[in-house]
């Protein structure tokens, strides 16, 4: 696919992000009485979760779509500071040029929920403009750094970080070292004299910016598609990318009519931090050399792969290779592997894991797969690579190539991923998975299996399906031989 080119031209990407920092604070419990002073719920706190928010989820999602990261921010000289820079560390993002100010406090967002249902919200944080010397300092990094980079995101939350000292800065450096440049800014009439590659506003920046009543639903299209050349020539971009939640996103560029992405739409407390993705899938694709909306639409990509996911996510670039294949079933990598289980983890889902080489597929295959389905939630299938089927049927398998037989595997509607292996076992694949169920066909018994020990280690269970007599590739294959030798 087209788009899979420039993924693979992004990779190592040098981008520069200048903008707040946040730390998102997830504490998570559970809730079965009132509080005496009000009738508000008591939560018991059972598990607390940091990740970067703000300017920071935007670096985050740029480090695991595969970009070198240079961070400009702005933090407190405190513990929230320690936990945000910590939480940048875990994702390989340097905290080099953070600046911790002893005058401010980190930005902080601060979410309860009981049973995945947000309850609260708090935020506290420096806003105010940031003084004089710490100005002085992002400049100088900003300064060193600018023409280094492939690409620039510049990630306003209006926190104070992007002054106007700041802002011509850019400006300078932009015209010295063109660079594609995106700006994410509530404040984005500040940015209008940068020549910028791109902008995403959303629906309520946008009517801000033309000055218009906001209406709802399926109205705002229209009105928005309406007035793309008015937003284009205030802001001076080449693409302007106004994002409408539930509607999707509306892309403009000059000369061109304007181009709708339609969304999956989610729950708000799913779209967290999902217009950072969109932002840093944008920034890449374009610095890639995408065109504006081949880039638009690899940005939605990026950006539907989080909202499935609660809380402040990044989309990793194995899932959005996985997600852009004309295979969704087909797991690339296990680097995807690993964030497709943890999907599932998050939603609480029932994982069952089966493997084989199924080479020719037969009423066997299907019966046997289908009731593993019916176990669980979600049914995964290691699948043998052709070499590996070779030793351990022989030189004149398999029948089928392997990317036949994944395709063939992907078309069953029991099937939910298929992943090949060249392993002689799926161990590797089980401790990736660790399956709540392990199945295989009754010509098996649990002692035959060198897996067993493995799946109970890891706390699984291990279920032998009936087996379906008198059906075999084997005999299959065998009766095909000898028709051809008695014809």
């Amino acid at each position: 696919m087209i788009a899979q080119q420039y993924l693979n031209k992004w990779t190592n990407l040098h981008v520069l992000v200048i903008g707040e920092a946040m730390l998102d604070c997830y504490l998570e419990g559970t809730s079965n009485r009132l509080c005496r002073e009000a009738p508000v719920p008591i939560v018991d706190i059972s598990s607390l979760k940091d990740v970067p928010g703000g300017a920071a989820n935007t670096a985050a999602n740029l480090a695991r779509l595969g970009a070198r990261v240079s961070f400009l921010s702005v933090i407190g000289n405190d513990e929230e500071g320690d936990r945000l820079k910590q939480t940048l560390q875990e994702r390989g993002i340097s905290t080099h040029n953070l600046i911790a100010s002893t005058q401010r406090q980190t930005l902080l967002k601060q979410r309860i929920s009981s049973d995945s249902q947000l309850l609260l919200r708090c935020d506290r944080g420096s806003i105010e403009i940031i003084d004089s010397q710490i100005e002085n300092q992002l400049i100088e990094n900003l300064s060193r750094l600018y023409s280094t980079c492939d690409a620039i995101v510049v990630s306003d939350y209006a926190g104070g970080i992007l002054t106007p000292r700041i802002i011509q800065t850019i400006a300078q450096l932009q015209t010295q070292y063109p660079r594609t440049i995106v700006v994410d800014s509530k404040q984005l009439k500040n940015f209008k004299f940068i020549n910028i590659t791109a902008i995403k506003p959303n629906y309520q920046q946008a009517i801000q910016l033309l000055g218009i009543s906001a209406l709802k639903g399926k109205e705002r299209i229209q009105q928005i598609a309406d007035r793309g050349e008015k937003l284009l020539d205030f802001i001076n971009t080449q693409l302007v990318a106004v994002t409408l939640d539930a509607e999707g996103a509306i892309i403009f560029e000059r000369n061109n009519p304007p181009y709708i992405i339609p969304s999956h739409p989610m729950s708000n407390s799913q779209a967290t931090g999902a217009g950072d993705t969109f932002v840093s899938g944008l920034t890449l694709a374009l610095a890639a050399g995408a065109e504006g909306k081949l880039a638009a639409s690899i940005a939605a990509a990026t950006a539907a792969i989080v909202v499935t996911q609660p809380g402040t996510t990044t989309c990793s670039l194995s899932a959005l290779h996985q997600s852009l294949s004309d295979n969704k079933k087909l797991v690339v990598s296990r680097d995807s592997l690993v964030t497709t289980i943890q999907e599932h983890r998050n939603w609480k889902h029932q994982i069952v894991f089966t493997n084989g080489c199924f080479d020719l597929l037969h009423l066997g295959h299907v019966t046997y797969l289908k009731q593993a389905k019916q176990l669980g939630d979600v049914l995964i299938v290691g699948v043998n690579s052709d070499e590996s089927i070779r030793q351990l049927k022989g030189a004149n398998r398999p029948v089928n190539c392997l990317s036949d037989r994944l395709a063939i595997l992907s078309a069953l509607e029991s099937v939910d991923y298929v992943i090949p292996f060249a392993e002689s076992t799926p161990s590797e694949l089980i401790k990736i998975i660790r399956p709540d169920i392990y199945v295989k066909g009754g010509d098996y018994t649990p002692e035959m299996l060198p897996e067993v020990p493995l799946i109970e280690e890891l706390g699984g269970e291990v279920k032998i399906l009936p087996y379906v007599s008198n059906i075999s590739t084997t005999a299959i294959v065998n009766r095909i031989y000898q028709t051809f030798v008695n014809s």
